[in-house]
């Protein structure tokens, strides 16, 4: 029997499983329609998120400018922890990801927080160091450049 705490377990790990490969097919069929994504910590050191993905075709945009950008995504030692209440799972882990023709290297350490409903991805807090990635110089996607003109 399967209980809510591997059912969260699992959606998040479907979801980082798409993520990492890339996957925008495989993404929707885990995201709710109302999902969002935010990244809190931004390059101005103020309280203002840096980015903020709302609605499941804005998430999928930015997970498509991923998959753009970078031909190589993986999230490395890798440990998950479900909440007592089995509606949030957080993983810490350390990004590997390359953009081979840009001869790019990003590596960043991470934490997320999954809110999951009904077996869906509905919200995504993603934490990182903002400098590590601004100092890759890569312009914004459209998905992206939404998520700032909110």
């Amino acid at each position: 029997m399967t209980t809510h705490h591997d059912t969260a377990l699992n959606t998040a790990k479907a979801f980082f499983a798409a993520f990492e490969g890339r996957d925008p097919g495989s993404m929707r069929a885990v995201l709710a329609p109302h999902a969002n994504i935010t990244i809190p910590l931004s390059i101005e050191g103020t309280p203002a998120p840096w980015y903020v993905f709302d609605g499941q075709e804005h998430v999928l945009g930015y997970v498509e400018s991923v998959a753009a950008k970078f031909d190589h995504v993986a999230f490395l030692d890798k440990v998950y922890t479900v909440s007592a209440d089995a509606k949030s799972v957080f993983l810490q882990a350390n990004g590997d990801i390359l953009a081979t023709a840009e001869k790019l290297v990003y590596r960043n350490v991470y934490i997320f927080r999954v809110e999951v409903e009904d077996g869906k991805v509905v919200k995504v807090w993603e934490y990182a160091n903002p400098v590590a990635y601004a100092n890759l110089g890569i312009q914004n996607s459209d998905a992206e450049a939404a998520a700032q003109a909110r």
